[in-house]
C-alpha cells in the first residue's frame, strides 16, 4: 500500500511540476471584456482537451461570471486559477425553491481529479429561505482550494466524495452549509455563520458518512464566527455540526469557536441510532466558544486529551496530503500547530 501511495505521488509530482503558481502560464484566458479567449468560464472548459498529461491552466480575470459551471470527470489535471476571492466571482441562483434537485443546484460542480482552484469566490445568491441552494460542489480525488470564497445560505458547500483540501478559505452559510461525504480538511479557513429571515438555528456541518466508510469532515485550525448579519441576533443557537446520517464523522481541532455556538454544541438529527455510532471530536479548541463543560453526553461524541488520540486526522495521515501538496505549492500545515 505504502509503494503504491510512494509511485502516485512520483507521477503528481511530475504532472505538476511544469506549473508553479507563482509563475504558471495560463493555457487561456476568460474574461468578460473580449480581452481574453473566451468570454465565459464554460466556454473555456468545453475546450479542454481530453487525454493530457499535464496541467491544463485557465485564468479566469477579474468580473461577475453568471453562470452555472460543470467540470466534469474527463477534465481531469486542471488549474482554475482567478485573479482573487473578490475579483473574480461566479454567482447563480439555482435552488431547491425553484425545484432544482440538490445535486443539480451548484453554482459551480467539480467531478474532475486533480484540480487545483486559487482566487475565485463562489456565490449561489438563492436567497435565505430557498433551502437548499449549493454554491461549490467537489467531487473528484485530489481537489485542492485555496484562498477562495465559498457563499450560500443552506447547504452552501458540498464535499460530496473524494479526497479534498481547503485553506484559507472564506465559508458562509446556515443550515448544513459544510456537509458531504469525503475525506476533506478545512485547514484555516474562515467559517460564517448566517441569519435567515426567520430566526431558526444554524447548523454548521453535516457529514454524512455510511457505516464502514473510511470518511469524515476535519475543520483546523479555522476560526468560527457570526456574519455581521447575524452578530445582533446571537440569541439564534449555532451549533457545530448534526448527523447526516448514523456514523456521520467530524472533528473539530485546534479551532477558534466565538460567543456564537451553542453550549451544547453539536444537534441531533433523525435516528436515535446516530448518537453511539457517529464520531464526533473536539480538541485544543480555543475562543469563547470552546468551553466543553456544557457539550452533548453523546456515546459517540468525545474530547481528545490530546493529539495522539486524533493523529490520524491530520492533512499527513487522513488525506495523504504530504504526498501530493507540496507540489501545488501552497501551504499547510502537516500535523498540529502545537
Amino acid at each position: 500500500m505504502e509503494i503504491h501511495i510512494f509511485i502516485l505521488a512520483f507521477i503528481l509530482t511530475l504532472l505538476f511540476s511544469s506549473v508553479n503558481i507563482h509563475s504558471y502560464k495560463p493555457n487561456v484566458t476568460v474574461a468578460i471584456d473580449g480581452s481574453g479567449n473566451f468570454n465565459t468560464i464554460n466556454e473555456a472548459v468545453s475546450k479542454i482537451p481530453i487525454r493530457r498529461h499535464i496541467p491544463y491552466v485557465i485564468l479566469v480575470k477579474q468580473g461577475i461570471y453568471i453562470e452555472a459551471v460543470y467540470i466534469g470527470k474527463d477534465k481531469s489535471n486542471l488549474f482554475l486559477i482567478g485573479e482573487g476571492m473578490e475579483k473574480t466571482i461566479v454567482q447563480f441562483n439555482k435552488s431547491a425553491k425553484q425545484r432544482y434537485a440538490i445535486s443539480r443546484s451548484a453554482t459551480v460542480d467539480i467531478s474532475a481529479d486533480d484540480v487545483f482552484v486559487k482566487g475565485i469566490g463562489f456565490v449561489n445568491n438563492a436567497g435565505p429561505d430557498d433551502d437548499q441552494a449549493v454554491a461549490l460542489r467537489v467531487a473528484g480525488t485530489r481537489i485542492a482550494i485555496y484562498q477562495c470564497s465559498i457563499q450560500g445560505y443552506q447547504d452552501t458547500l458540498w464535499t460530496a466524495s473524494g479526497v479534498h483540501f481547503f485553506r484559507e478559505c472564506q465559508v458562509y452559510g446556515t443550515i448544513d452549509f459544510i456537509f458531504g461525504n469525503s475525506q476533506v480538511v478545512l485547514q484555516n479557513c474562515d467559517i460564517y455563520a448566517r441569519k435567515r429571515t426567520e430566526d431558526t438555528e444554524n447548523v454548521i456541518t453535516a457529514q454524512g458518512r455510511g457505516k464502514g466508510e473510511d470518511t469524515g469532515l476535519v475543520l483546523h485550525n479555522c476560526s468560527i464566527r457570526a456574519d455581521k448579519d447575524l452578530q445582533p441576533y446571537l440569541q439564534i443557537k449555532t451549533f457545530l455540526g448534526r448527523p447526516w446520517f448514523n456514523y456521520s464523522q467530524t472533528v473539530v481541532m485546534e479551532c477558534f469557536l466565538d460567543k456564537l455556538i451553542d453550549p451544547k454544541g453539536w444537534l441531533p438529527k433523525g435516528d436515535k441510532k446516530s448518537l453511539s455510532t457517529l464520531h464526533y471530536v473536539e480538541y485544543a479548541n480555543r475562543g469563547p466558544g470552546a468551553n466543553i463543560t456544557g457539550r452533548v453526553k453523546w456515546p459517540g461524541y468525545h474530547i481528545a486529551k490530546n493529539s495522539k488520540e486524533i493523529k490520524y486526522f491530520t492533512v499527513k495521515n487522513f488525506i495523504n496530503g504530504n504526498q501530493w501538496l507540496p507540489s501545488l505549492g501552497i501551504p499547510f500545515i502537516s500535523g498540529f500547530i502545537h
